[in-house]
């Protein structure tokens, strides 16, 4: 081989080196800034009073919004309707807990807000091992899957009722029975029934059925 044949084929494999390292440390950049592009939760608007306190975030669909901004007008009232506040928090949950569609992880499980402290783990673990047992991860908005987002929540049936569940019990508890349209028909529960107990001024759910 000659000496010019041989220079210009160490010229063409460096050209090639340094193509595929100049590719090479472009994927490596555009998969590390993917690691960032996470969306950050933010706080957008609050209802707070002497006895109750609840927060909305960025994160939360458009109708879970819209019933947010009914418990605010239920709640700042001078007088609370306790029957009013159960039946919005009812559809807060319902809409927050069975939208899956908009959950980042098979942990990140809705209406927390509205269980009951002392049965909020053992509520997390249930739902991780049934509805959203199989909910694959979205935090990079790259998820195929088809999940099921409400549309709507309506009241069906609100009454007070005395409440026993295990130790804690209320004499004007409430039971409160939904109706959920979804966006599209996979199957998911449309009608439970919540029942609604007090802890001092605030509401909470015990039990879904």
């Amino acid at each position: 081989m000659s000496k010019r044949k041989k220079d210009k084929r160490i010229i063409i494999l460096i050209a090639a080196a340094i193509v595929l390292f100049i590719i090479a440390a472009f994927l490596l950049m555009n998969g590390g800034s993917k690691k960032t592009e996470v969306e950050e939760v933010k706080k957008v608007d609050n209802i707070k009073t002497k006895e109750i306190d609840y927060t909305l975030y960025n994160n939360k669909s458009d109708l879970y919004k819209d019933y947010f901004s009914e418990l605010k007008e239920v709640l700042l009232k001078d007088k609370v309707d306790d029957l009013e506040y159960a039946k919005v928090l009812a559809k807060l949950f319902v809409a927050d807990f069975y939208s899956l569609a908009d959950k980042k992880t098979n942990t990140d499980v809705g209406g927390l807000d509205f269980i009951y402290p002392d049965m909020k783990e053992n509520f997390i673990l249930k739902a991780t091992d049934t509805i959203y047992k199989y909910v694959e991860s979205n935090v990079y908005g790259d998820r195929k899957q088809s999940l099921p987002k409400v549309k709507s929540v309506e009241i069906k049936k609100a009454e007070p009722k005395p409440l026993k569940y295990g130790k804690l019990s209320d004499g004007l508890g409430y039971v409160v029975t939904t109706t959920i349209a979804y966006e599209k028909d996979l199957g998911f529960p449309k009608e439970v029934t919540l029942y609604i107990i007090h802890k001092d001024k605030k509401l909470f759910i015990v039990e879904i059925k």
